[in-house]
């Protein structure tokens, strides 16, 4: 346990042209109330209104960096050399936290201070900031295999990293354009145990233009690349996903004759692919169940097998 109450929190804001988002952002952090806070905002270089919100809240900001970068790794890495917090964290110009965060990781960080991040749950949100649903369903539980395997299931905006490990580990890796975080996950992981939170920390906004929804085939062979990296299987059962779920949206889109043929056999491969997926002890959307939910689950799903199996018998005789 840690004999300080209240922990130094720092958090870098990247931005590039994210104006409209930015004083969301910047409101989310200011009405957690904490005593103990720095913020950094490291512009791109923005040619929108990203500039005049800085100036309006310059008074209370830690400091800021408006100049080109080599991407949003490059950014994020800018910002993190400035931080001098006992909790860092990154928090993009277009995603918030959600009230009590801020507590929440700091109580976190009192149970466990020498884990090597702490990460929770929270929520899609609209672009206008509207809640779609929330992010992970079957609570927040911590699986390296899962995360190196399967899918990128921590949501960033909702995890805190501990600077000791992050330094030993070096920071983002800037030749990485879509999977950055998750590779930082897992090369911090390697040298401390994670702290899961079972608490709503922030909003994450899904709209057209994030990186996420612009990546299309590039992005899902660097997810596939860093996965091999990690565990050295060239497909592994996450990779395999994320490739069918992009491929299943190229298809849908197509106008071509064979359109339906080609739906129904990705259709088929990603319902195997779930199935190798859930081996790694997790949903089928890929989050983690705790132990007994995996037994439970394994349990039910042999039964069905044999149910099936007894039906195609009868249907036999």
């Amino acid at each position: 346990m840690t004999s300080n109450p209240l922990p130094k929190i720092s958090i870098v804001t990247p931005s590039l042209n994210q104006g409209r988002f930015l004083q969301d952002c910047i409101d989310s952090i200011r009405s957690q109330n904490w005593p103990n806070v720095e913020h950094f905002i490291i512009d791109g270089g923005s040619s929108d209104k990203t500039m005049d919100v800085i100036r309006q809240n310059q008074d209370w900001l830690s400091g800021y960096v408006s100049e080109p970068d080599k991407g949003a790794a490059d950014a994020i890495n800018k910002g993190l050399e400035k931080c001098t917090g006992d909790i860092i964290a990154w928090l993009n110009a277009d995603d918030f936290y959600l009230p009590g965060a801020l507590a929440e990781v700091a109580k976190a960080y009192g149970e466990d201070p020498d884990a090597s991040f702490w990460f929770g749950n929270g929520i899609r949100a609209h672009e206008d900031g509207s809640e779609i649903s929330i992010f992970n369903r079957n609570g927040i539980v911590y699986n390296h295999d899962a995360l190196v395997r399967g899918l990128d299931y921590i949501l960033q905006p909702s995890t805190f990293m501990n600077p000791k490990v992050l330094h030993q580990v070096g920071g983002l890796n800037m030749e990485l354009k879509w999977s950055f975080d998750w590779d930082l996950w897992i090369r911090m992981a390697q040298l401390a145990a994670p702290f899961p939170i079972d608490a709503r920390l922030s909003a994450s906004r899904e709209w057209g233009s994030t990186l996420t929804a612009s990546g299309g085939f590039k992005r899902v062979e660097e997810l596939r690349k860093l996965a091999e990296s990690h565990c050295g299987d060239a497909m592994t059962p996450g990779a395999l996903c994320y490739w069918l779920d992009t491929l299943s949206k190229h298809v849908a889109q197509s106008e071509d004759a064979g359109k339906a043929a080609k739906s129904n056999a990705v259709t088929h491969l990603w319902l195997a692919a779930q199935e190798s997926l859930r081996a790694l002890g997790v949903s089928d959307e890929g989050f983690p169940l705790k132990a007994n939910t995996v037994n439970t689950a394994a349990t039910l799903a042999g039964q069905i097998k044999k149910k099936l199996k007894r039906a195609v018998c009868s249907l036999k005789s």
